[in-house]
């Protein structure tokens, strides 16, 4: 009895040690994360893909595909008291002053502006609760079954919340948008100031711009409840991912390992498009990682 005790735990342990050094699929920090095939949408990554989440910053991609498909991006949008005066992070526009609709969507997609994100929102919707809901329609007629908007910035709000699933359809929608695509893969711009002569100059928050070669954008975003997100996306040898992470402590590394990750499985991109999709436990929530900013609400 003994000995085919001994002979059963020396199984369970040779399937285990073959199970672990079988299993190449990343180790992601996130809360909840997905990676996905930006051509066919096939999952080749899950984890916690359809958990409700708050989305911080992520919220913008919807603020910029509604302006960009409503909107006339020449045209020119006056500030208003309460757009200039949005907390967190910032393109620093005054009260009164005139932009075009093309200049807000760079301070909203690089800087992060939450200011810019509510001066979109009342051009286009006449104000920000109603652009919400124009946000909202838009989202579930994507098929965002599990996705609600409370405002355009992304701004702590009861009932504003998403899916790194729901986040994943999104992205892929948006980049098939020229405008968009430039917009999220532009790394410094500069725009005008109807104040003075100067420029301002934006910066992207999204760091992997700078990080991995391979990226081509999309938004950042961070509050104390969302911890930090990403949704980036990436192009190599002629394939195309797109990588969720929310609330993650190291959203850059989480980013980077699905992207290696994915490639792996799509060179070339026809040789396999199915799906891999795994699903992992929750790992810590806790933010902790430092970043090259100011840890205030984007």
């Amino acid at each position: 009895m003994k000995t085919w005790s001994k002979w059963c735990l020396l199984l369970v342990i040779l399937a285990v040690a073959g199970t672990v050094m079988g299993d190449d699929s990343p180790k992601v920090n996130a809360t909840a994360a997905i990676l996905v095939n930006a051509e066919t949408g096939d999952v080749l990554y899950s984890k916690n893909s359809h958990r409700i989440m708050a989305p911080a910053s992520t919220t913008k991609m919807m603020t910029a595909i509604l302006a960009i498909e409503n909107g006339n991006l020449d045209g020119k949008v006056r500030v208003s008291r309460t757009a200039a005066a949005k907390p967190g992070s910032s393109m620093y526009l005054h009260r009164g002053e005139v932009q075009t609709l093309r200049n807000l969507l760079y301070g909203l997609m690089l800087a992060s502006g939450n200011d810019s994100a509510a001066a979109i929102a009342e051009a286009i919707g006449g104000s920000e609760s109603h652009f919400a809901r124009m946000m909202t329609e838009k989202a579930h007629k994507l098929g965002m079954k599990d996705t609600q908007y409370k405002n355009a910035s992304g701004l702590p709000a009861a009932g504003h919340y998403t899916t790194a699933y729901d986040m994943a359809v999104l992205a892929r929608y948006c980049l098939k948008n020229p405008v968009f695509a430039q917009i999220v893969q532009t790394k410094v711009a500069a725009v005008s100031s109807s104040r003075s002569s100067a420029h301002r100059t934006l910066t992207n928050h999204n760091k992997l711009l700078w990080q991995y070669p391979y990226t081509t954008g999309i938004k950042t975003g961070y509050t104390r409840r969302a911890g930090k997100c990403l949704v980036a996306s990436a192009s190599q040898n002629g394939a195309s991912l797109i990588s969720i992470v929310l609330k993650s402590d190291s959203m850059y590394n989480d980013s980077i390992q699905l992207f290696d990750f994915g490639f792996q499985k799509l060179t070339p991109v026809a040789e396999n498009s199915k799906s891999n999709g795994q699903e992992e436990n929750v790992t810590n929530e806790a933010p902790t990682e430092v970043e090259q900013k100011a840890q205030t609400p984007e």
